[in-house]
């Protein structure tokens, strides 16, 4: 399926029940449900529904169960996932332990990571960029740049 990067960044706020909407200029390719879960950083990852396997797949490969690491981090993600559909208005409801995980209360930013978003806690995300900036963008790209060469 050809469509574009789920990309930017959106303020939000949870509402009573604990759920968040869905930015509406990304919600197309959620149509048919979210799963919603722990991600690798202090955030959340909601990707849509019909490409969590593959995102999964794509993003860490065959991980053998006999490899402690490997199988501490599947079971890490994969009991944090949690299918969802969304309501009328877009959003999705974000557990308890999530919210935990990922630091969240009242606010949050959405980001656009390419083929899924990303739920931070307003103040980590400040953090994580002002870490980076003090590094340099650019000295990040040359490294990575590097690694494929």
């Amino acid at each position: 399926m050809n469509r574009r990067l789920l990309s930017g960044t959106h303020e939000c706020s949870l509402d009573d029940r604990h759920r968040i909407a869905i930015p509406a200029r990304l919600r197309e390719p959620f149509a048919d449900g979210a799963v919603v879960g722990w991600w690798i950083d202090e955030c959340l990852v909601v990707v849509p529904r019909r490409e969590w396997d593959d995102l999964i797949g794509k993003t860490f490969g065959e991980m053998s169960v006999l490899d402690d690491e490997s199988r501490e981090l599947m079971r890490f993600l994969l009991a944090g996932a949690y299918e969802q559909d969304l309501d009328k208005q877009g959003r999705v409801m974000l557990p308890p332990d999530l919210r935990e995980h990922g630091g969240i209360g009242q606010r949050a930013r959405v980001v656009g990571a390419g083929d899924y978003l990303e739920v931070w806690d307003p103040d980590r995300l400040d953090q994580r960029f002002a870490a980076l900036r003090r590094e340099g963008v650019s000295a990040r790209a040359k490294r990575l740049a590097n690694r494929g060469a």
